[in-house]
């Protein structure tokens, strides 16, 4: 999940939109050090019916499934505390509600996914399901030990809510970006930013606002892309460490 605001344009910093970028740990097995966008792995209790009875009145486009974006909004929570929420009436979640959630955000930290559903539910809110943009889908190339099949969300950071300034779970650090920014350091080396994560930076790099940003996504077409193992090298991807991200080949891999 891709997390934007809009700061103050300046002279010297251009537009004024900015990204929320994490960084994985260095003791990580797959990209270490690299920043990418909040976010993890669907689990069961994503796809539990109920979530459907509080989305009855929504209409969902056919390019992503509902569970995706339950799972987006729920690891955004888990990992940040950002809460991407609506009441019954559809008006955004209070600030002060959030605070208040802050035990249920640690009930699923500590490996509770399932008291997600039940714990929205007791404060009368449901996921903000239309506050998400699908913006791309990536495939990690075929012959890795892991395969990822990934969908990427961009969200407006909501009025009154602030990441926390330590993330969840095994990330390292959060901080607030420009996207054209961060894709300067990475040409310079001096942070690593895997290949879908700069894909989404450079459309928002374009982008003067979060809404022009949203705008774009919710128009643009978006297409399953998965690169082959030959084409993730560090003279494509300046910055990248090739091995460390891709880990070791099997034999006979070219």
């Amino acid at each position: 999940m891709a997390l934007l605001r809009d700061q103050p344009r300046s002279a010297e910093l251009g537009q004024g939109l900015e990204v929320l970028l994490v960084t994985r740990p260095a003791s990580s097995a797959f990209a270490p050090r690299a920043e990418v966008f909040p976010g993890g792995a669907v689990d069961p209790t994503d796809l539990d019916p109920e979530w459907s009875e509080l989305a009855s009145r929504l209409a969902f486009s056919a390019e992503v499934e509902r569970h995706l974006l339950t799972t987006a909004v729920r690891e955004t929570f888990e990992e940040c505390g950002v809460l991407l929420a609506r009441d019954a009436l559809g008006r955004p979640c209070r600030p002060e509600l959030v605070a208040e959630l802050e035990e249920l955000r640690r009930l699923v930290q500590a490996g509770h996914p399932e008291r997600f559903l039940p714990g929205l539910k007791e404060a009368g809110l449901r996921p903000g399901w239309e506050d998400l943009a699908f913006c791309a889908h990536w495939v990690t190339p075929e012959g890795l030990p892991r395969i990822f099949d990934t969908r990427f969300f961009l969200a407006a950071l909501p009025s009154g809510q602030m990441p926390g300034r330590e993330p969840a779970g095994e990330l390292t650090g959060t901080r607030w970006v420009r996207p054209q920014a961060a894709l300067d350091e990475a040409l310079q080396g001096r942070v690593v930013l895997l290949p879908p994560t700069r894909a989404v930076l450079e459309q928002l790099a374009s982008r003067p606002t979060v809404s022009s940003a949203l705008r774009f996504a919710r128009t643009a077409r978006k297409v399953r892309i998965q690169p082959k193992l030959s084409e993730i090298t560090s003279a494509r991807y300046p910055g990248l460490d090739v091995q460390a991200v891709l880990g070791p080949r099997a034999p006979g891999e070219g």
